[in-house]
Formats: C-alpha cells, structure tokens, sequence
C-alpha cells in the first residue's frame, strides 16, 4: 500500500483508559468510602449498591447522577439530604477533575487523523455525567461521532453499539480500527463484528492499578502509546 493512504476507513476509540486516564482502583475506592460517609450510609451496603446498579446507571435508566446517588442510598439505607447529595457531587467532580484529562497523544492522533481525512468515532460506557464533561473538554471537537452508552441504552461488547458508531460514520465495521484498553472485553466485542481490534498498554502505566472493569484476557495485537496508531492507519 502507498505510503500515506489510510488502511482503514475510519478510527473508533474507547475513552477510559483510552482517550482519557482511568481512575486508579485506590482513588475510586477513596471516592465511594467518601460518598458513603457524606451520604451516610453503611460503605460496604453503599460500594455493594453502587455496583449492583452499573448497568442501569450505563444505560441511563437509573435516571441523572443526582438520581442515582439517591437511588444507590437508598438501597443501603441512608436517605440524604439535598445538601449531602450536593458535596458528594463535588467529591465525584474533584476525581474527575484530577482524571479526566487527555492521555498523552490522544490530541495529537486526533489531529492528525482529522487533517488526513479519516473519519473517527469514540464508544464509551459511562455514567449519565460523563457526556457533558467530554463535550467540555480539548477533545470533543476532534472526534466526528460519539456513542456514550447512557444516551444509546447499550453496553459493550454488544454489537449494536458498534454498529450504532459505524453506521453514524457510513463505513462498514471491517473498514474500522478499534482502540481500546480492554474493559468491558470491548476488544472482543469490536472483533466480533469485523473490526480490526488494538489493546492500548502503555508500560509507563503498568504499576498502577486502574479501575478497568470486566477485563479481557487479550492475545491481540497492542500498541504501548497512541502515537503508534499512525503507523497502523498510514504506515508512514
């Protein structure tokens, strides 16, 4: 193939993990214990209800954030205040703060990709909140199509959610590269319907324990660092 020429005829990107850092395990355990105590709840009854509602929270059922704090303490017992409910917030906002930031390259890909003409999607199973933090930040307006799986009611790996990316993007799964760090077994999924699949680990990270639910066992291809998705998409 001629130097320069997409292989591909789209990108589609994971976020957590991907696009932006994940949480280290140690920060979102402090943030829950802290949650629980604002909210007063018993904190293993409050981690327990937090866990047994992601589904519906990932797929905006359980309504706004607000909602689901209210929802998740309820079960554990504890019927908070607007006020409480109001710094637990706050405390969910300063972790994201900290987090939820570009990984190193991810602006640069973007651009690139962008000024060469390819066309790119990001898929990401998230909380009701986390819409409204990526269209405020560096990187929403160098993404073309955008799939949160609290406004599109699904969840990886299930095709649909795929397939809702590529039929936004008018190309067909097989023309797709998928980029993720493997939760949710993302990757699995994304090869299911033809798509090229990538594991992201980058080795200056492998010391810290991240929040990466439903981990897939990969034998894969993987790329260390973003930048490398160049050489995958152009060769060059």
């Amino acid at each position: 193939m001629e130097a320069g020429v997409s292989r591909f005829a789209a990108v589609v990107f994971d976020l957590f993990g991907t696009l932006v850092y994940e949480f280290p395990r140690v920060d979102w355990d402090e943030w829950l214990e802290t949650t629980a105590a604002v909210l007063e709840a018993e904190p293993e009854a409050f981690a327990g209800a937090w866990h047994a509602t992601a589904i519906e929270r990932q797929t905006g059922a359980a309504g706004a954030i607000d909602e689901n704090l209210r929802t998740v303490a309820a079960r554990a017992g504890a019927w908070p205040t607007d006020a409480q409910v109001a710094e637990a917030l706050e405390a969910r906002a300063e972790l994201y703060r900290k987090w939820f930031v570009p990984r190193p390259g991810a602006e640069e890909i973007l651009r690139e990709l962008r000024e060469r003409d390819v066309p790119t999607a990001m898929i990401s199973m998230c909380a009701p909140d986390t819409p409204t933090l990526w269209r405020a930040s560096p990187l929403a307006g160098l993404i073309d199509v955008e799939v949160f799986s609290c406004e599109v009611g699904l969840r990886k790996p299930e095709p649909e959610i795929y397939l809702a990316a590529t039929e936004r993007l008018h190309v067909e799964p097989n023309a797709c590269l998928y980029v993720g760090d493997g939760a949710y077994a993302e990757l699995t999924g994304a090869s299911s319907i033809g798509m090229c699949a990538v594991l992201i680990s980058d080795p200056a990270e492998a010391e810290m324990e991240a929040l990466r639910p439903e981990a897939e066992e990969w034998t894969g291809p993987t790329i260390a660092h973003l930048s490398d998705i160049s050489t995958l998409v152009f060769g060059d």
